[in-house]
């Protein structure tokens, strides 16, 4: 059985490893997006790079703060190729971050993207090479109209099954419902469900507002997420069913980017904060 890797979101760069029997290839940049606040990440694996391009007005939602948002990704292969995914006219990428991940185990990269939709709204994604170009492998449920966006919380195995799951929380703003989703025979199928969670503050280009590790050390991923209002800090466990290891209370609303830190020897979170305050915290 594979060893599952952890994805924190709010941090998408990894080293390049050396391809099979030599060196790393040599990678000239990617063209730079116009995309605001659009990251290029990096990967270790078959995907070198991956960026979000494309930038288009034809989604007027602003989720993220920007007039625009991307109609296509580009890959970099580590074998020097490029690949390009356009999406239809009624579609959009409403992401900031391309996140690299082997989601099915088979030894290639895959991609995991939030796409919004004109007629159905918004749904993860799952972007991964076939016959030689980039195609969309999988889909989650869709919100069902335009503007119920939602925004990935962390990728790990959550219920210690051997698989990568995707954690996300659907319509941060008003609804703040946290879901897990597992692949299973090419379909990203629903595992989990809780309320009382959010990862974004409406109209912020900042999308990583939760954290994942072993916060109870049982030896399988955990995830650290707002309440719904960001007053607390929730521990949630998913192994055996969702379940809260711990709440904690916070000193002012979280609103940007996690980090995740160590206290006493033990994972912790460094929750950013209304004002420019930081806090650590653990279960």
């Amino acid at each position: 059985m594979r060893t599952p890797s952890l994805l924190l979101l709010g941090c998408l760069a990894c080293s390049d490893a050396a391809v099979a029997g030599g060196a790393p290839l040599p990678q000239s940049p990617l063209p730079q997006s116009t995309l605001p606040q659009a990251r290029t990440a990096t990967g270790s694996g078959t995907i070198a790079e991956a960026m979000l391009v494309g930038p288009t007005d034809r989604y007027r939602h602003f989720v993220l703060g920007a007039t625009v948002e991307a109609s296509g990704l580009r890959l970099r292969m580590r074998d020097g190729r490029e690949l390009e995914l356009t999406l239809p006219r009624h579609e959009v990428f409403e992401d900031r971050r391309p996140r690299i991940v082997d989601l099915d185990g088979d030894g290639r990269d895959e991609v995991v993207l939030v796409r919004s939709s004109t007629m159905t709204g918004s749904s993860v994604v799952v972007v991964g090479e076939r016959n030689g170009g980039c195609a969309i492998i999988a889909e989650g449920p869709e919100t069902g109209a335009p503007r119920r966006w939602l925004n990935p919380a962390g990728i790990a195995d959550f219920d210690g099954d051997g698989h990568l799951d995707i954690a996300y929380v659907q319509q941060p703003h008003v609804l703040g419902r946290l879901k897990v989703l597992t692949l299973r025979d090419g379909a990203l199928v629903e595992i989990a469900m809780t309320d009382n969670t959010s990862n974004h503050v409406a109209g912020s280009p900042e999308m990583g507002l939760a954290a994942v590790a072993d916060f109870d050390g049982d030896g399988v991923p955990d995830l650290a997420v707002p309440s719904f209002d960001r007053s607390r800090l929730r521990f949630l466990s998913f192994k055996g069913g969702v379940h809260e290891i711990a709440s904690r209370p916070l000193p002012a609303p979280a609103v940007a980017d996690f980090t995740l830190a160590t206290v006493n020897g033990k994972p912790a979170v460094d929750v950013a904060l209304a004002g420019g305050r930081h806090e650590k915290l653990t279960p």
